[in-house]
């Protein structure tokens, strides 16, 4: 009986141990929908065209900034004049711009995508200015 009831344990041990495994990769790895790149946002949120758009002039003026295109005293001032005025272009506010910029970057994969996107846009209207 002994010799039968080790065995049984031995087997249980190879089956019950591996399931277990098998269990918890499972739960682990079930995907997070801020794993894909393909995402939809939620509405209140732009959708990837228009945040795209936006964030490639935001990204422009940002630019600017860094090489003091400005060249007003007041460079705060001059550039809450300029975000107001990309948000109007686009017809945002400022909530809803930081609410879509906080959400695509809870979304990693598919922000990384979006960064790629907005260079290209910004390439895309270099090469149009050069022409």
């Amino acid at each position: 009986m002994e010799i039968m009831l080790g065995s049984v344990s031995r087997l249980t041990d190879r089956i019950f141990i591996p399931a277990i495994f098998v269990l918890f990769i499972g739960v682990g790895c079930a995907e997070d929908s801020r794993d894909l790149a393909n995402v939809n946002p939620p509405e209140g949120v732009l959708e990837r065209v228009e945040f795209v758009e936006l964030m490639a002039d935001i990204q422009i003026l940002e630019g600017a900034a860094k090489i003091r295109v400005f060249r007003n005293d007041d460079v705060k001032k001059r550039l809450g004049e300029a975000y107001y005025e990309i948000f109007e272009k686009h017809a945002v506010s400022a909530a809803e711009f930081e609410r879509s910029h906080t959400w695509w970057w809870e979304h990693p994969v598919a922000m990384k995508e979006v960064l790629l996107e907005i260079t290209e846009k910004i390439s895309q209207i270099e090469r149009v200015q050069k022409e």
